[in-house]
């Protein structure tokens, strides 16, 4: 019997052993010991333990290392988020486990201090240039309900300039707005949420933007066409841009220009030819404007010419009358005399082109007699304006006299000129078949015939009733061909 009751007790002193082991301490992980700049909603992390049924953990936070008067809370988490804590304020933490079976001893307490005051990333300290609606960027602080930051033209902010401005805790960064054009200021940023605000930021200076650079045209620029382009180095935080355009340097008559914040160029209504112009800008928001310095620059007073060249010689009857494109012009008058006093000229008006090049313009057949010299110049206008005159040019047309025959591209032809039939003579003596053409200058086919070559000569080819002037004659054979010029005249 006595056997059997001490069995008995040995088995219910291992099951009580079972029901009852003992409750580790947690371990703090973090914040760290002695940890600063903590957020005033710092994560309290630590280590699981083990337990029975109802393990949870109680938490202490205290503003002593005695825990005299802590704040205690309750979670079955491992860690626990804290709220609203005071900015720059150390504080003393601890944890134990509570299971139905027990209490675990209290952690070692950990300390940590949150974080004194904000810190400016944006602007750099001293910088100059700034917009008038300069971006601000701070460091992030969680758990913070506002961002206040101050600007003022003094150190002290204590000036009538001085003004505080809130935003969101969840935000980063803000904008200034119109801040005085070259004027010193100084900014400071701090924080709160509804129990404590932090101290102010260590102040940083910068200084805004006090030149207002023009960009293209380049000062003095000359022969512009009278649509030219004016181009400016953007500022950021306008309402707009203002341009004065004038043809006398104190812009005592001038034309004003409205430029939308966010443009960097703008070409005004069509300006004179042959006029020197005065411009300057304005950068203007809703308390101040600040102005460039003053350039200039002339536009174009004629037009230049460009081919034939100026007394070139042997042109052909109807040729191309070429001369630089000027843009912002609706249309050129060409005047064409044999005369150079352009007496009993005649005028033709050509629209302006968009086309990559030189305008240009081919005069009519028949207008032109061998061998005579001629005299042109072109002039341009636009919506507001005519040019001067370009300088006048002249050449002379091709003659149609004798020529000695010669090879030209490997072949030569005779008579030249030309009346009924016409003889082809090739450097080589081939003999086959050969296929010639013969074009305009307007390059339309007027002859194209199959013929025989007997010894490099093709003998008495029959020019029709083509009338005189100048053709392009083409031979074609076993896959090469030979072109030169032939004159026709009757």
């Amino acid at each position: 019997m006595k056997k059997i009751y001490l069995s008995v007790l040995a088995s219910l002193a291992f099951l009580i052993t079972m029901a009852s082991p003992d409750i580790y301490t947690p371990e703090l992980v973090a914040p760290v010991n002695n940890a600063t700049d903590a957020a005033p909603n710092v994560e309290l992390d630590w280590n699981a333990v083990a337990g029975q049924l109802g393990l949870h953990y109680e938490a202490q936070l205290s503003l002593d290392n005695t825990f005299t008067n802590p704040v205690t809370f309750s979670t079955e988490l491992t860690s626990y988020r804290m709220t609203n804590l005071l900015f720059g304020q150390q504080y003393f933490w601890r944890v134990r486990a509570i299971d139905n079976q027990g209490t675990s001893a209290w952690s070692e307490a950990m300390s940590f201090t949150t974080i004194v005051k904000p810190a400016i990333r944006r602007p750099n300290n001293n910088s100059t240039g700034a917009a008038p609606n300069v971006q601000i960027i701070w460091f992030e602080i969680t758990g913070v309900s506002y961002f206040d930051f101050q600007l003022d033209t003094t150190s002290t902010f204590d000036s009538p300039e001085a003004h505080i401005t809130s935003v969101a805790g969840s935000l980063v960064q803000t904008n200034a707005s119109a801040l005085y054009f070259g004027k010193d200021y100084y900014l400071r940023v701090r924080a709160r949420h509804s129990v404590d605000t932090s101290e102010w930021s260590d102040a940083r200076k910068f200084t805004v933007v006090d030149v207002f650079a023009l960009k293209k045209p380049d000062n003095a620029s000359a022969s512009l066409a009278p649509d030219v382009q004016l181009e400016w180095n953007t500022i950021g935080g306008l309402e707009k841009y203002n341009i004065y355009i004038s043809t006398d340097n104190q812009f005592n008559n001038y034309d004003t220009y409205i430029a939308g914040k966010t443009l960097t160029k703008l070409t005004p209504d069509t300006l004179h030819f042959g006029t020197q112009y005065f411009w300057k800008m304005a950068a203007i928001h809703s308390r101040d404007t600040l102005e460039s310095v003053s350039r200039n620059f002339t536009t174009i007073d004629k037009v230049v010419l460009n081919s034939p060249a100026n007394n070139a010689t042997n042109v052909d009857l109807v040729p191309y009358l070429k001369w630089e494109k000027i843009s912002g012009v609706l249309q050129y008058k060409l005047e064409f005399a044999s005369n150079p006093q352009m007496t009993g000229s005649s005028t033709y008006s050509i629209s302006a082109t968009t086309t990559v090049g030189p305008e240009q313009y081919r005069l009519p057949n028949n207008l032109l007699d061998s061998a005579k010299t001629y005299y042109w110049r072109v002039k341009a206008i636009s919506s507001s304006d005519t040019s001067n005159w370009s300088d006048t040019w002249n050449f002379r047309s091709a003659a149609l006299g004798v020529e000695e025959p010669v090879f030209n591209n490997g072949i030569r032809i005779y008579p030249s000129p030309a009346s009924d039939v016409v003889n082809i003579q090739f450097k080589s003596r081939f003999s086959g078949e050969a296929v010639v053409s013969l074009f305009d200058l307007l390059g339309k086919a007027r002859i194209e015939r199959e013929v025989q070559v007997v010894n490099g000569v093709i003998r008495d080819f029959q020019l029709g009733a083509l009338s005189n002037g100048i053709y392009m004659l083409r031979i074609e054979s076993q896959g090469v061909s030979s072109t030169s010029k032939l004159i026709i005249r009757k």
